[in-house]
């Protein structure tokens, strides 16, 4: 059985109250074994929040290069991954700006352009037929 002694339930937040404490958090920790795209952990990397991510491939094709990961089966991983960054403000510090400016990818007009890149082909498709 686990317990929490620091945790506390916020129950449902507005998206401005979630990007506040996002904000503000030191280190932001997901231990997802499947993820189909990761909303969580780019609204923490859109406030220069410091990603340690389990090594899944959808976390390593989106933050490679802007996350620590760890192997989500292995608890003493994420321990290490967490022991490292909270003992280093320098690497908090770049890890947060990679992430962010790694977000800045992730944007709504850029998923649309895709999107609608995607119809195009299917309409040439369907077209050609």
């Amino acid at each position: 059985r686990t317990s929490f002694s620091y945790a506390v339930p916020l129950g449902a937040l507005p998206s401005h109250e979630v990007r506040s404490l996002m904000a503000r958090a030191g280190i932001f920790v997901s231990p997802s074994i499947y993820e189909p795209f990761g909303l969580a952990a780019l609204e923490a990397a859109m406030s220069a929040t410091p990603l340690v991510l389990s090594d899944i491939a959808t976390y390593r094709e989106l933050w490679d290069g802007a996350a620590m990961f760890f192997d989500a089966r292995n608890p003493h991983d994420l321990a290490a991954c967490l022991n490292r960054l909270s003992s280093d403000a320098e690497l908090r510090r770049e890890l947060g700006q990679a992430a962010m400016r790694r977000s800045r990818r992730f944007t709504l007009a850029r998923q649309a352009a895709a999107m609608r890149g995607v119809y195009d082909k299917a309409a040439l498709a369907m077209a050609g037929r």
